[in-house]
């Protein structure tokens, strides 16, 4: 449904800003209308994603696409999560909450590094890049 580079590309992006994306955002910057199938279609193609950057020692990015409802993942995330053995508990509350911003840190840590390495500043020091 989008083109994996430029969705890994707007992940990174707005990780190495701390900032999580909603579906529909990302939908919306490709174009797309949210519904049901193009969700799934996102959410496919964000796995896409996920298995290139782990596989390059990267970090999982799925938690950084969130509902704008709750600013949680889908139920689909947490499903993924407890099939790796990564989490135990229920898609909603406070459970839910402290996995999902422990990888978030993560995930913005290593977005920060992915950015500062293209631009070639430092990590510590990409507080000079103009956003």
């Amino acid at each position: 449904m989008v083109e994996i580079d430029a969705l890994e590309r707007l992940l990174i992006d707005a990780g190495s800003r701390g900032e999580p994306l909603t579906y529909g955002a990302i939908l919306r910057h490709f174009g797309r209308r949210v519904t049901p199938i193009t969700v799934a279609a996102l959410c496919r193609d964000l796995g896409e994603v996920c298995r290139r950057v782990e596989a390059r020692g990267g970090p999982d990015l799925a938690c950084l696409v969130v509902r704008k409802s709750d600013g949680l993942p889908g139920e689909g995330y947490f499903t993924a999560l407890r099939a790796e053995g990564a989490y135990d508990g229920p898609a909603e509350g406070a459970a839910a909450r402290r996995v999902l911003y422990a990888r978030q840190r993560a995930a913005f840590a290593w977005c920060r590094r992915q950015a500062a390495a293209r631009t070639g500043i430092p990590a510590d020091l990409d507080f000079l890049i103009d956003r």
